[in-house]
This record gives structure tokens, sequence and C-alpha cells, in this order.
């Protein structure tokens, strides 16, 4: 029997009722939910298109969004002042940066001065770093979003066997940290891990995201599994079009599964959701809701 598909897309749209309506009720109490992003140019038009949407979005779920649009040649110390400034607007309850940065500039040293209770895409160590510890903090959006997906199959984790296949900072650690929280036993490998497909096998959940096209395949997935897919790579087909995959080979997989993710249309409209989670639940914060 295929598996249950975790549509990301419906799921994204019940997130984003549940944002507009906790917008309303911060603004009943007088408060105010604001998202500002730092943008540096630089010709990539996907990243000036993704920023615009987000805008178009957050508008259309009540929050203020103002996008700063940085010259080129910004260099460390424009990005960095542009930052620090916004840490300290009372009015802006969240802060972003969008990628990618000049070259020469290290995303890390600018990540690390955004403010922790306005970090909301959860990039900041001191972030990250309560992720670990279990205290309330932002958490990374794309980690988010793999929890609300698996809680949404009401698989109750405590016991089970949770495999996660890559460990970058702000995806594959915090999601594999969250799935610890939760009382699953974690295994956290990379696409060079000696016995990957046996461990794989292992999984109750099995989390891919290790940047590599169908790294998972069929005869990796054991029967009645949840398996999320992370990965988004662009690959050129037979045809000779360009095409976006994810890390599962999702024909062969998708008969073993209970529950699996599409890409695209799984995990990335629920991390863009999770980002606007994040947002007002810093606002709410801010009043103290």
């Amino acid at each position: 029997m295929p598996a249950k598909i975790l549509d990301g897309n419906a799921l994204a749209k019940s997130y984003r009722d549940q944002i507009r309506e906790r917008v309303a009720a911060i603004r009943s109490r007088g408060g105010s939910v604001r998202l500002d992003a730092v943008l540096v140019e630089s010709g990539d038009n996907g990243a000036r298109i993704y920023a615009e949407n987000q805008g178009k979005t957050c508008r259309e779920l009540g929050i203020d969004y103002f996008l700063h649009v940085l010259a080129p040649n910004s260099g460390y110390d424009d990005i960095a002042g542009r930052i620090l400034l916004l840490n300290t607007e009372d009015r802006v309850s969240a802060v972003m940066l969008h990628m990618p940065l000049p070259t020469g500039v290290d995303p890390y040293r600018i990540q690390r001065l955004i403010a922790p209770e306005k970090d909301v895409e959860g990039v900041n160590p001191a972030n990250i770093g309560n992720v670990v510890y279990g205290r309330s903090s932002l958490a990374p959006c794309t980690a988010l979003a793999v929890i609300k997906m698996v809680e949404h199959t009401k698989l109750p984790m405590q016991g089970r066997t949770a495999v996660v296949v890559g460990a970058s900072d702000v995806v594959g650690k915090p999601i594999a940290v969250l799935l610890m929280r939760q009382d699953a036993t974690v295994i956290s490998c990379n696409k060079w891990t000696e016995g990957l497909a046996d461990l794989a096998r292992r999984a109750d959940v099995l989390v891919a995201a290790a940047g590599v096209p169908g790294l998972i395949t069929g005869n990796m997935v054991k029967p009645g599994a949840v398996v999320i897919d992370v990965g988004v790579n662009r690959i050129k087909g037979e045809d000779g079009k360009t095409r976006t995959v994810g890390d599962v080979a999702f024909d062969q997989a998708s008969p073993q599964a209970a529950w699996i993710s599409p890409v695209p249309g799984g995990v990335g409209p629920m991390t863009v959701a999770m980002l606007l989670l994040n947002v007002v639940q810093a606002a709410e914060r801010r009043i103290g809701a």
C-alpha cells in the first residue's frame, strides 16, 4: 500500500491560519508583529524573489515586513551594523538574514550578532545551544518543520528509533536533538557512514538531510516507517531539463513507508511557515503573552 503523503503545502496552510489569529490577538493587546529582513544585492534573482514573496506572505497574515536591501559591495561592517541597529529597534519583533552574502563575509560571524530573542531562523549559537539544553528558544526553522511533520503522523516517539542522515549545524543536528527531546532513540549519521543502509532500515522515523539526490533507496526503508525528505537538489534529467529532487528515491521508498514527504511540496513550505510561527512567538514574548 502506498504511503500517505505528508503534504507540506496543506500543513503550512493550517499553521498560517493559526498565525493569522495569533497576530490579531497580539495587535488587540497593542503589540506589534514585525519582521525585518536584510538582503545584500548579489545578482541572485532567486534570493530577491524569495524575499519579495516572503513579504507578500507576511502581509497576508498581518505581519509587518521590512526588507533592507544593501549594496552588492557591502562588507562585514555594513551588514553587521544594520543587524545591530535592528536589534535595538523596539518596533522590530524579528530579524533574519537572507543568503548569499558577498564573498569574504562569513555568515556565521553575522548570524551570531542577531539578538537571540529576535533570531527567528534559530541560527544564533545561543538559540542552537538552547535547543540542546531543552530551554525555551527559537528553533531552526527546517528542524522545527520536520518535528511538526512527524507530530502530524501521530506516531508516539517515546522509545522509537529515529535515524537522521546528515549532521549540518542548523538542520541535521537540531533535528536529532529535538527528536531526543521527545524520548526517541536517535542515530545521527551522514552520507559517509559505514553500513548506512542497515542503520536506515532500523528507523521508525527516517530523516534524509544529506544533500545527495536519491541517497535513500527503497531497500533502506523499514516497512511502515515515517520518511521525511529534507533534501533540495537541482539535477538535470534525461530530457535536459533541470528539476528539483530530494535525498529520497520517492518512487522506491513510497511503497515501503507509512508516511512520506515529497520534494518539492514537503518540508519546504513548512519551513517557511515555521519561520513565521517563530516571528509570532518572538512578538508574543515581547508582550509577555
